[in-house]
């Protein structure tokens, strides 16, 4: 798979929310250019799901933050979605941990991938008419606070038999 590129295409319309999109994205780049091998599986595929149990809490309340401040017409919609793909986010994790053996870099990126295609670049792009250019959306967004993606990278799986 080729790394993904941001594009203008790809906003929603809120620059906070589009500097979290653009996280799954490089998630996204970091697993496919990991390859599949051991280092991949033992270090970037818990790294990479560490992060995303902790990006989808963060970024799903600020988008529906946002879309609660500016009225958004089909919020609950959107929350139940949001539900789902954290289920699903937590699930991946909760195999990984069990040692899955048919969990990998492929399903993992299979199911990041199409979070961006259909959740990202279809669903969010309904409330992108609401949102966009929006003081109210761009405070609301602002005032959730920064995702710390510096030290949840600095997180590595513990070695075998090296204390959690």
């Amino acid at each position: 798979m080729a790394s993904i590129r941001w594009s203008e295409a790809m906003s929603v319309g809120v620059a906070r929310l589009d500097r979290d999109h653009q996280i799954l994205i490089g998630l996204i780049n970091r697993i496919d250019e990991a390859g599949e091998d051991e280092t991949t599986r033992n270090r970037v595929l818990p790294e990479v799901l560490a992060i995303l149990i902790a990006y989808t809490v963060f970024h799903f309340e600020r988008e529906e933050k946002v879309m609660r401040a500016c009225g958004y017409p089909n919020l609950g919609t959107h929350h139940e979605e949001h539900r789902a793909l954290t289920r699903e986010v937590q699930e991946l994790q909760r195999r990984y941990r069990r040692g899955d053996p048919d969990l990998g870099r492929n399903e993992i990126l299979t199911f990041l991938v199409g979070w961006l295609n259909h959740h990202i670049l279809l669903q969010d792009m309904d409330y992108r008419p609401h949102v966009e250019g929006s003081k109210v959306a761009d405070a609301a967004a602002e005032s959730h606070g920064e995702f710390d993606l510096g030290t949840l990278l600095k997180f590595r799986a513990p070695e075998e038999g090296e204390p959690a």
